[in-house]
């Protein structure tokens, strides 16, 4: 099986954005999806650009409830194609709903170069901060916020880990990158650790921090897997609250290119971490705002 696994290569783009996750649970098609809500309107080189995002509640959900949220945030950009329709966070949002969360994707400024690190940045903070302002008319509970990255949208966890506010609960990745690659360019290495996008960087500051969730690909790029393991070692320094999981033949994304028990496992359990830190009732006496920083680098 390894050997297969070796030899065998994703399939073609188009496919691969299609493909949904390798999990499922009752209810799923009863879900209910507010598509195209514009949370942040940004000036461009071409004009004006809405930044959107998808709200999936749970079925039958109503005015006045409130249910904990989850995040899913993506390796990629609002640029083509818009990575909501993608069939793995499409399914996810899904999932979350179905067991009592409310699942949010969301468009967000954020490709190739240390620019768009920022740009990135600004449009998750300022995601939740419209999430918190509109809690009322989503359902949302205030008190109650994951974040679950995967692949590079692991970066946007770094400014997220340096002073998370108390709402945060609990911050998940799935072969997410986090800490600056050698691969990379020397500008992006330093715009990755100077700018406050590295995971494992941010846990070294002092501070209460979330309970955490890794989700790693045995078959991923070697160095993804060294800075996840530098992410798990710190969090295991920092005393902090982590499950990680592995699945030794995993590929990057096996959520929706290895249909086998080891996925669906991770999976499953990624989920049931997120009912014990999200839908047990904390009161939380005020909810800070994020102070935004400037993008260094």
């Amino acid at each position: 099986m390894t050997e297969e696994k070796e030899k065998s290569a994703p399939p073609p783009f188009e496919e691969l954005f299609r493909l949904p996750v390798v999990f499922s649970v009752p209810g799923m098609d009863e879900t209910q999806v507010r598509k195209d809500i514009v949370y942040k309107t940004v000036e461009t080189p071409n004009g004006k650009l809405d930044l959107k995002m998808d709200v999936y509640l749970p079925a039958g959900a109503r005015r006045g409830q409130k249910h904990p949220v989850i995040i899913f945030i993506s390796g990629g950009g609002v640029d083509t194609p818009d990575w909501r329709k993608a069939g793995v966070y499409m399914t996810y949002g899904r999932l979350a709903a179905a067991q009592g969360f409310i699942g949010v994707t969301y468009q967000k400024r954020f490709g190739q170069g240390p620019e768009s690190l920022g740009t990135g940045r600004d449009d998750t903070i300022d995601l939740i901060r419209f999430m918190l302002g509109h809690a009322a008319d989503y359902g949302l509970d205030p008190n109650c916020f994951a974040v679950w990255a995967f692949s590079a949208g692991g970066m946007m966890l770094g400014p997220l880990l340096a002073d998370p506010p108390p709402y945060l609960r609990a911050m998940l990745s799935f072969y997410a990158i986090s800490d600056a690659l050698p691969t990379m360019p020397a500008e992006s290495r330093q715009a990755i650790r100077s700018g406050g996008f590295s995971a494992v960087e941010s846990l070294k500051k002092e501070g209460s921090l979330p309970a955490l969730f890794v989700g790693r690909a045995g078959f991923d790029d070697a160095n993804i897997n060294a800075g996840i393991d530098a992410f798990v070692q710190e969090s295991f320094r920092r005393g902090v609250t982590i499950e990680a999981m592995n699945h030794p033949n995993g590929r990057h994304g096996f959520d929706i290119l290895d249909p086998d028990p080891r996925s669906r496992e991770i999976i499953a359990r990624a989920f049931a971490f997120l009912k014990t830190h999200l839908l047990i009732s904390v009161t939380v006496n005020s909810i800070p705002k994020f102070d935004r920083v400037e993008f260094a680098g």
